[in-house]
């Protein structure tokens, strides 16, 4: 059963492995508009590659959350055990993200340490991307 859940991500890597056959045999179209990947399938290559793309996220989102245990030879779903602290009080969690729109970075973080901490990734990550474009425009 552990297996199962690379269901989704091996259905995922077919579907990408078999579109890129259709665009090899021009039975398929890829192209980008703004940032999402529009594929336009023309043969039964293209319809399969896009069909086992679904596969895999549909596998991926319904096999992928689900913590399994062996217990006693069987697979089975059990909820995590939470440790509590001793004494004292419980530490605050820290978070923080980068969403990019385009080009920008949009940071976000539970308190000013970790935002600034995001803000430095996302600000290093827009000069590699800027970097690597206009090396592949041949400006650099």
């Amino acid at each position: 059963m552990r297996g199962a859940r690379l269901i989704g991500p091996v259905l995922f890597g077919a579907g990408i492995a078999t579109l890129a056959v259709a665009l090899a045999r021009q039975e398929a179209t890829l192209a980008l508009v703004l940032v999402f990947p529009i594929i336009q399938a023309t043969g039964p290559w293209g319809a399969l590659g896009v069909l086992l793309l679904v596969a895999g996220f549909v596998g991926t989102l319904l096999m992928w959350p689900f913590p399994l245990v062996r217990s006693h030879g069987a697979d089975v779903l059990e909820e995590p055990a939470v440790v509590l602290p001793a004494a004292g009080p419980v530490p605050s969690r820290r978070w923080g993200g980068i969403v990019f729109l385009g080009p920008i970075p949009i940071v976000f973080g539970s308190d000013p340490r970790v935002t600034r901490a995001m803000l430095l990734i996302g600000v290093a990550l827009f000069v590699a991307l800027l970097v690597l474009t206009l090396r592949l425009l041949r400006v650099l």
